[in-house]
């Protein structure tokens, strides 16, 4: 059985204290680097008249830089960035976002092209990796950012379906009486009527399709449908 002395317990405990010591002081060595780091701010903006702009700058370490560039849901943006250290990239962060990236550059490459989600403001944040920050690199770089395109207007619907025409080429053929059902059945109504001999030309209009068709009837029968786009009563 291993007896401890008194001394051996107190040189023990003053060994104790002094490891936590040192681990809160490793802590805070790492805190206060973290602190150092920083993120700094600038805003873009064009020239008048035009939709792009080219900024120059550079990173060290564990720096970084935030370009704010205002931007509305539907437009069309393009960043590219040229760097003399291939361990330095660029982010995009959609508006209301401080950490999470829609576009990542040390994954996808520092070029970017994309129709925007929202309106609002952009940052686009230059930064080195790791293993550049690390040994307090500096990384000097070209940054091209443009903003092409109309924005969405508000209450727009980009995702309603198109209005789609009606169908009639299976009205070819058919009894004119029954033809003049069906095109009635399909929102269809008669706006003018013309004869030339036997030969009867009715002219419908349907509103909801802007269609404005013409059907040509012969011996009772529907001799062509014809789409004659625009008519003076077809409105």
């Amino acid at each position: 059985m291993v007896k401890k002395s008194k001394e051996g317990l107190v040189i023990g405990v003053q060994l104790s204290r002094a490891a936590m010591i040192t681990a809160v002081l490793v802590l805070l060595g790492v805190s206060t680097a973290l602190a150092e780091d920083k993120i700094r701010t600038e805003r873009v903006h064009f020239e008048p008249g035009t939709n792009s702009t080219t900024v120059k700058g550079k990173v060290r370490g564990y720096d970084s830089v935030d370009y704010v560039l205002e931007a509305s849901k539907g437009q069309h943006m393009s960043v590219s960035m040229s760097t003399d250290n291939a361990s330095s990239y660029f982010n995009i962060l959609a508006p209301g976002e401080s950490e999470a990236a829609m576009f990542i550059g040390s994954t996808s490459g520092n070029e970017y092209k994309g129709k925007l989600p929202k309106t609002g403001n952009y940052k686009i944040r230059v930064y080195s990796m790791r293993n550049a920050a690390r040994r307090d690199e500096v990384a000097k770089y070209t940054l091209k950012m443009k903003i092409t395109g109309d924005a969405e207007k508000a209450g727009a619907s980009p995702d309603k379906p198109e209005r789609k025409h009606a169908d009639l080429a299976d009205l070819k053929g058919m009894n004119a009486i029954a033809a003049i059902d069906v095109m009635t059945a399909r929102g269809f109504k008669n706006v003018d009527t013309m004869t030339s001999g036997e030969t009867l030309y009715g002219i419908y209009y349907n509103p909801s399709t802007k269609q404005c068709i013409q059907l040509t009837n012969a011996d009772d029968k529907v001799y062509a449908v014809n789409d004659i786009k625009t008519h003076p009563k077809c409105h």
